[in-house]
């Protein structure tokens, strides 16, 4: 992958409450110059002598933790579907009591990807699974299961994909269920047998072992720095939060629970709660 290799040369001068002290030298390092929808590039940042507040990072309307490593910090920023194609400011700040003070700006470009639409027709009680309250149901249990991430790498080089199936739709496919629009595929399809086992991509903890109202029989894995595997629709679940797992660990078996229309895994990768195209990390050590 080719590398950007940029300086951040604007420092916190001129802000109230600064120049009491020298501002900090900050330089950073994109891994890509651009990144397409649905994928995610790591951005390293070293501020010397050290920040004046909590460091982030903003960019594509939000902000993005910044994970402390030795003598610099890491994060990784990522597109969906939805993050809008062009050239897009990426900022480093340090947020302290008296507000967020800019260390740094540079750019990255979002590429547009044509993505696919699926329409299916679903029986009246697969169409259920869509009420609103328990769609909000599995979303406070999921966002109470990941309250607490690791701040540290978990994984070593790239992820495996966690069964042997044939794809049978892809990330960012725009669903149509009964010709009304229902938002991206938030991960792959990969369909297999009931039964076969599935295995961690990676290492991890488990932060989430459960039945959900709409994903089924549910795994959640939690590799560091904001990087979570989820494994869903499964016919078990055969760990429990807080359990360590290795790549290759087997943490359930294929099934159609929740909403599916037959056995398969849903998997699914999220980046610091953007949810990216999982394939991308099978393919390389980085996305």
């Amino acid at each position: 992958m080719r590398q950007a290799v940029l300086t951040g040369l604007l420092v916190a001068a001129g802000v109230a409450g600064a120049a009491a002290s020298p501002p900090p030298t900050v330089s950073f390092r994109l891994a890509a110059p651009e990144v397409r929808q649905g994928a995610a590039v790591e951005m390293t940042v070293w501020i010397r002598p050290g920040p004046p507040g909590r460091p982030v990072v903003r960019f594509a309307g939000r902000e993005w933790a910044l994970y402390r490593e030795r003598d610099r910090w890491r994060t990784y920023l990522a597109t969906d579907p939805t993050t809008a194609p062009g050239v897009r400011g990426v900022t480093v700040e340090a947020v302290g009591p008296a507000g967020p003070v800019v260390l740094a700006r540079t750019t990255l470009t979002v590429r547009r990807v044509p993505f696919a639409r699926r329409r299916l027709t679903l029986d009246p009680d697969d169409l259920a699974r869509l009420d609103p309250a328990l769609l909000q149901d599995e979303a406070r249990r999921v966002a109470r299961a990941l309250r607490v991430l690791a701040d540290r790498q978990l994984w070593q080089g790239r992820f495996t994909l966690p069964v042997g199936g044939r794809l049978t739709s892809r990330y960012g496919v725009i669903s149509v269920y009964q010709g009304e629009v229902r938002g991206f595929h938030r991960g792959v399809d990969l369909a297999a047998p009931e039964g076969t086992p599935v295995r961690a991509a990676a290492g991890g903890v488990v932060r989430l072992a459960e039945e959900l109202p709409v994903s089924g029989n549910a795994v959640l894995v939690d590799h560091g720095l904001g990087i979570v595997t989820s494994y869903l629709h499964l016919s078990a679940v055969e760990v429990a939060p807080g359990q360590p797992v290795r790549r290759g660990d087997q943490v359930g078996r294929v099934g159609a629970t929740g909403l599916a229309t037959g056995p398969h895994l849903h998997w699914g990768l999220r980046v610091n709660g953007v949810y990216v195209d999982p394939l991308a990390w099978v393919q390389t050590d980085s996305p």
